[in-house]
């Protein structure tokens, strides 16, 4: 394993490599597609000029910092299978075939491994095939609670005083944290703080089969497929905390207080919405997953014209091996109409909109399903309500509950391309605004008390299919930046 990681780092610090020859001679002429696709479906001029060819890799070290994890290095190695000019599908789809393999670790011990592969029109038929292998843990797994009261100002005891004092509403997130981070001490000379208040220990292995048959020349798909997640939890409740904490000039040790997810599971919360799932032992999640999509865009990656509307509905039950038993279903819509181009068809400001409804319901639902409005989004799954692909002002997880909207508003724009070392990128700006809410029951949507957040961003766009993005988004809880791959939608 420790060669393979080498192997890594050399390869991303290398710029996209090893064009493979052509399968064709310029002179062959293109074959008919096998089957009609609309001609919605076929990509600009000035995208087909600047699709690259061949196999090749792309990759990059990434160095991020976060909030709540630190400072993170890790990277990406993407590769692509594009074929020819002579291979009819050049002209229809993003790449034949891409494998994603990713390594992260961060600061604060998180580490993520993920391989990915995506094939459209598999062996020229109408099928797409997905598949998915992720493994995470992460000691700072956020909770800030369940239900329409998640979307309450946040609230805490004062400890400015070196005790528990009146409760208080923080208007910033970081003057929330500082509180938390507090040591009281107690009337036996030991000393508490609450940390840990928001977080837990998660681990978690994922694992997804995902097949696509396309009607209507393209335009329609027809999704189904499984996913195995196995998920284990650990709570901070009065443990030893691993932290420093200076009191009165002099460093102490401390003892983690009860967490907002323990005081939830025991006052009832978790019961009310049929939660379950909390175990530090791994528990089965097995899942049917399916979706229906209508989808015009024109370029996958990084689309200028089209419309993508999706409903998908998981599902799980005892009877297939699951220890749970649930259904979470999804709405969305996007909407991406290029409003202007200059210069060249490059050179352009794109409108881009997401509006997304998500419900989950069931008996003995696995909590940590909340969390997002459903894996089989089209970006990856849509991860609630707060952090990279959501609400980029608020944290992550901020606001949780059965029942979640979004909406994503995005203006993006290419405004200089250029070539270097073999390789196209296009750089741009993102100006956006993100606006979300979520609610106990279907029935008690509504357009009070929801929560927005502005914010500003710059793409780069790397041969047409790899998106770097870099976003900052501001609340009125405080702002923070986010480095990754690919539009959030």
């Amino acid at each position: 394993m420790k060669n393979f990681y080498v192997v890594l780092i050399i390869v991303m610090l290398m710029p996209g490599m090893g064009v493979a020859k052509s399968l064709y001679t310029s002179g062959d002429s293109i074959p008919p597609l096998p089957f009609k696709l609309s001609p919605k479906k076929r990509l600009s001029d000035s995208d087909i000029a600047e699709k690259k060819e061949g196999l090749f890799l792309t990759g990059l070290p990434r160095f991020e910092f976060d909030p709540i994890r630190g400072f993170g290095i890790g990277g990406n190695i993407f590769l692509y299978q594009n074929r020819t000019k002579q291979d009819p599908f050049f002209y229809y789809t993003p790449y034949r075939y891409r494998v994603n393999s990713e390594f992260f670790i961060f600061e604060n011990g998180r580490i993520r491994y993920a391989l990915q592969m995506d094939a459209p029109y598999i062996f020229n038929t109408r099928w797409r095939m997905r598949a998915d292998a992720v493994l995470w843990e992460d000691p700072h797994a956020q909770y800030w609670g369940i239900g329409r009261s998640s979307l309450n100002d946040l609230s805490f005891s004062d400890k400015s005083g070196g005790v528990y004092g009146a409760r208080r509403n923080f208007r910033k997130v970081k003057d929330y944290e500082d509180n938390l981070a507090r040591a009281v001490r107690m009337g036996d000379g030991s000393y508490i703080t609450d940390f840990h208040h928001n977080q837990f220990i998660q681990r978690e292995h994922l694992y997804n089969l995902l097949f696509e048959r396309v009607f209507m020349e393209g335009r329609l798909r027809l999704m189904f497929g499984y996913e195995a997640l196995f998920t284990a939890f650990e709570d901070y409740s009065y443990k030893v905390a691993e932290e420093a904490f200076v009191v009165e000039g002099r460093a102490v040790d401390a003892i983690n207080n009860q967490t907002l997810v323990s005081k939830q599971i025991n006052d009832g919360t978790w019961d009310r919405f049929n939660l379950s799932g909390f175990n530090d032992s791994f528990q089965f999640t097995s899942m049917l997953a399916a979706a229906l999509i209508y989808d015009t865009r024109d370029l996958e990656p990084d689309p200028s014209e089209g419309v993508f509307l999706e409903y998908s509905h998981e599902y799980s039950a005892p009877w297939l091996g699951s220890q749970f038993n649930f259904n979470k279903f999804m709405l969305q819509g996007q909407y991406i109409h290029t409003l202007l181009r200059w210069g060249s068809d490059k050179r352009r400001v794109t409108f881009a909109g997401l509006g997304a409804l998500g419900h989950i319901f069931g008996p003995n639902i696995n909590f940590i399903e909340m969390w997002d409005l459903s894996s089989q989004a089209e970006a990856g799954g849509i991860l609630v309500l707060g952090g990279e692909r959501s609400l980029r002002g608020f944290r992550e997880a901020r606001f949780l509950a059965p029942t979640v909207a979004l909406i994503n508003l995005e203006m993006r724009s290419h405004l200089y391309d250029f070539r270097m070392l073999k390789q196209h990128f296009s750089l741009g700006l993102t100006p956006f605004y993100d606006l979300g809410s979520v609610w106990d029951n279907l029935t008690d949507v509504n357009l009070r008390k929801w929560r927005g957040a502005p914010g500003v961003g710059a793409r780069a766009a790397w041969n047409q299919s790899t998106i770097l993005r870099l976003d900052y988004g501001h609340s009125r809880e405080g702002g923070q930046f986010f480095f990754g791959f690919s539009h959030i939608f």
